[in-house]
């Protein structure tokens, strides 16, 4: 298919989405989802259209005042609803980004119990502490420069709850402000007691959403999963209706070749308001056939932005480090500024289902103003400026190159660019890194010894790709989830080994006996878990051989 075509749909893909309002479980959603559905049907590309029930929550508005002066603020998906406001003493927490060690603990709560807390960071954990110290809410101050204010959850569940996780969801109001407020209400505090009303009004609500997937099949049973998420934050044009572009545009190219594996392209719902529901949906409602068959899992979410000159790759550790490079330099002449281990998000939904290779494609700019995580790194992520003007074309067309050249390997080539001996030295590596910083009673040389038993099996030996891909999988279990394959670990807690990440920090002389009883039982449980999946992945390594 010409290139001109290709370039043609994307860009039509763009002023189609750019005047909705693509929250999961509005009509701007739906229609967007009727829009990729009617492209699919009129080029004949096979697809479903599977629709899914989503717990949302849309936040609606937030609003400060302080001293009687009002503040400009946003309030936070799955942040408490409090229509009628919350009054109380306003608090600047100086420890917000601190780790607190268990015998401080209480002292730290007393001071933020019953107020109002001002703090520099509003992630979900933060969140949660705040609430068990009875705190009575959270302002949260934006940590870069930029005026705008940007949409964020504080939802810890990953997608749908079950009944034991309602009790984690934020009983207090969360908001967020800008640097300079932020800044002028520290300068204040440091010179009064201020009193502050905080109000949040947010709609929750079950609501059908829309989850189209491309099918195309191939002469095998494997299949290659490519996705990205429909809804958006306002606009969002670049966050992420240019991923839906391109992914579009992919599923036409391919459509109607003869693939070696099949393509599923899949556009997520619920990425934004339920916390990546509609891709943890597909992991419980098609959970077979991706333990049985898909290969691999690439997530396309905010390519194409005006400033994202430099491109970084978020991997698993499992891929060679090469392949995921020829494609980046056949295109760009260079290869990726960097390769790091994916971090939590992005629907990286499938950890427990044995998918050998994850991995995505970033761009970041050349110097970073904002700390916004998206939109190549721009200031107008999660905000009502991500318009059709944030839009690079050029940087478009780049990325979509770059996927195409992935893509043909994996669809037509019977082998996989795996490097197993890279992961394990990267896990071994984790797990050395680990060791120095928790506490020295909790000894990780059993693990570190599992590894080097395989990684010795692996240098000596030729193991089949079948068996190699399943023992990755189970490597995958043990280094990005520290709970059971039929459950998503909380949204926050990530990292190598995230299990034992709760460990970080605590030292024996600063915990009561009953806390490190806990700690003592979180190691060996989580030891025990990883020891098992590598003692598994490596009967099944030496059954190969």
């Amino acid at each position: 298919m010409p290139a001109s075509e290709l370039k043609a749909l994307m860009r039509d893909t763009l002023s189609q989405f750019q005047h909705l309002h693509r929250l999961s479980g509005s009509a701007d959603a739906e229609k967007s989802a009727d829009w990729l559905c009617e492209q699919l049907q009129a080029r004949d590309i096979p697809f479903r259209r599977d629709y899914c029930n989503l717990w949302l929550s849309d936040p609606l508005e937030g609003h400060l005042t302080v001293a009687g002066q009002q503040i400009k603020a946003k309030t936070r998906s799955f942040s408490a609803s409090c229509p009628d406001g919350v009054e109380a003493e306003l608090l600047y927490d100086t420890q917000s980004l601190d780790f607190i060690p268990e015998n401080q603990r209480e002292a730290w709560s007393a001071r933020v119990r019953g107020k109002l807390v001002l703090a520099d960071q509003g992630f979900e954990d933060y969140v949660q502490r705040l609430m068990h110290a009875g705190a009575l809410g959270l302002v949260h101050i934006w940590g870069s420069a930029e005026s705008a204010l940007h949409e964020e959850t504080v939802g810890p569940v990953w997608g749908t709850p079950v009944p034991d996780d309602l009790p984690r969801y934020p009983t207090i109001p969360v908001i967020s402000i800008n640097q300079q407020d932020g800044a002028q209400l520290r300068s204040q505090l440091s010179a009064e007691t201020l009193c502050a009303r905080l109000t949040t009004v947010l709609h929750e609500h079950v609501a059908p959403c829309s989850l189209p997937v491309v099918e195309l099949p191939g002469t095998s049973e494997e299949f290659v999963l490519l996705s990205s998420h429909y809804d958006s934050w306002h606009e969002g044009v670049t966050d992420n209706a240019t991923g839906n572009a391109l992914c579009l545009a992919l599923a036409t190219l391919f459509s109607g070749q003869r693939l070696t594996r099949g393509l599923r392209v899949a556009f997520w719902p619920g990425h934004s308001n339920a916390r990546y529901g509609g891709s943890t949906w597909y992991a419980d409602h098609y959970r077979s056939e991706l333990l049985g068959h898909c290969v691999a899992h690439i997530n396309v979410d905010s390519p194409g932005c005006v400033g994202g000159t430099r491109l970084v790759v978020n991997a698993s550790g499992a891929e060679s480090l090469d392949w995921l490079n020829q494609a980046i330099i056949a295109t760009t002449g260079k290869p990726a500024e960097r390769v790091t281990a994916i971090g939590k998000g992005a629907d990286q939904s499938f950890w427990g289902l044995g998918i050998p290779l994850h991995f995505a494609l970033r761009e970041v700019p050349e110097q970073r103003q904002s700390l916004s995580p998206g939109s190549g790194g721009g200031w107008w992520w999660h905000t009502e400026e991500d318009t059709l003007d944030k839009v690079d074309e050029a940087h478009l067309w780049r990325d979509f190159d770059i996927h195409q050249r992935w893509l043909e390997y994996l669809l037509y080539e019977k082998t996989l660019p795996l490097d197993a001996l890279q992961y394990l030295a990267l896990m071994d590596d984790a797990l050395a890194q680990l060791q120095n910083e928790i506490d020295p009673a909790f000894s990780l040389s059993l693990l570190r010894e599992r590894l080097s038993s395989l990684e010795k099996l692996v240098s000596e030996k030729t193991c089949k790709l079948p068996s190699l891909s399943e023992a990755t999988g189970l490597w995958h279990r043990a280094r990005y989830h520290a709970g059971d394959d039929f459950h998503p670990d909380l949204s926050y807690h990530g990292g190598a080994f995230p299990g034992l990440q709760r460990l970080c920090g605590f030292r024996r002389q600063q915990c009561s006996e009953r806390y490190w009883l806990m700690l003592e039982t979180q190691f060996i449980r989580q030891r025990d878990r990883i020891s098992e999946l590598l003692t598994r992945s490596e009967s099944i390594l030496r059954q190969s051989v």
